[in-house]
């Protein structure tokens, strides 16, 4: 299977972004050898590309050209994995799935934390009522001093989305309030934010910096019965149950070992049968992260 990866100004993007080498390295390492990169430069136009005879497409351009590039190849029938966010628009995002649907052709959204170990594994655990009911949740995700505002987007779009769509892939509903806070520490745009999102029997807060003195990820799942701390830094997880007499047990699970959210998230977009495989937490993302 031959995939192209669209990049834009591919060689600073892969000075600059770290993260689009391991999308490249990982589709080797899981065995996709014909590995096509397409330089979309910052004028160019995507129809160069019409010719390209593919049955996927990988999509790992800043935000403002998902869109158009999406568009492009969905109506031509083409499954299209696409980094995150999809588009900073609901109504773009609405407009790609009903392109989608009519086609026949995938969209999937890479919301590559939900395909991490820890998520999946509290998802499995709260859905089996083994935590309890949700008390609160707060996440924290912090970067190291980003010199530049990513193009098209803000911190918010670029970080508490990865934090929104952990929230709603867990709970499945959308919050009854959103209230964010979008402002600038060392920037001239936004490089920070903080969010409350509250729910019908619960709130959940996100903080997220571009400008943070460390690389920090850390979010607190407080259940009923169990609080859970993810530390997906050192890639840890501990369980502290909660008791009468206070003697809280303590577990700590380490899942380094275990695959890369990318390689799961890569792997649902090429078994998942459906046009639309996660279109309600890309709806619901976008929407909470619009308000």
């Amino acid at each position: 299977m031959e995939f192209p990866l669209f990049l834009e100004h591919q060689k600073e993007v892969k000075k600059n972004w770290p993260n689009l080498k391991i999308l490249y390295k990982t589709l080797l390492k899981l065995g996709y050898e014909n590995v096509t990169v397409c330089d979309v430069s910052g004028n160019g136009d995507i129809k160069n590309y019409s010719e390209l005879e593919v049955s996927h497409v990988m999509i790992a351009t800043p935000p403002s050209t998902h869109y158009e590039i999406c568009d492009h190849f969905l109506r031509r029938g083409v499954n299209v994995f696409c980094e995150k966010p999809l588009v900073t628009e609901y109504e773009e995002a609405y407009r790609l799935y009903e392109v989608a649907e009519k086609t026949g052709a995938k969209l999937f959204t890479d919301w590559t934390f939900t395909y991490n170990y820890a998520v999946q594994r509290l998802k499995q655990e709260y859905d089996a009522g083994l935590l309890g009911k949700i008390e609160s949740i707060s996440m924290h995700r912090y970067n190291v001093n980003i010199t530049h505002i990513v193009d098209g987007t803000t911190c918010k779009w670029d970080l508490a989305c990865h934090d929104v769509s952990i929230i709603q892939y867990l709970v499945g509903v959308k919050p009854v309030q959103v209230d964010w806070t979008e402002y600038s520490k060392r920037m001239n745009g936004p490089d920070s934010a903080f969010g409350i999102l509250t729910y019908k029997d619960f709130a959940a807060t996100v903080n997220v910096s571009w400008v943070y003195g460390d690389k920090f990820r850390e979010c607190v799942f407080d259940f009923e019965n169990v609080t859970v701390i993810w530390d997906d830094k050192t890639q840890t997880m501990t369980y502290y149950t909660k008791a009468e007499s206070h003697s809280h047990r303590q577990e700590t699970v380490d899942y380094a070992s275990f695959p890369s959210p990318l390689e799961n998230s890569i792997n649902n977009f090429l078994s998942e049968n459906t046009a639309t495989a996660n279109k309600e937490i890309t709806l619901q993302t976008l929407e909470i992260l619009e308000d």
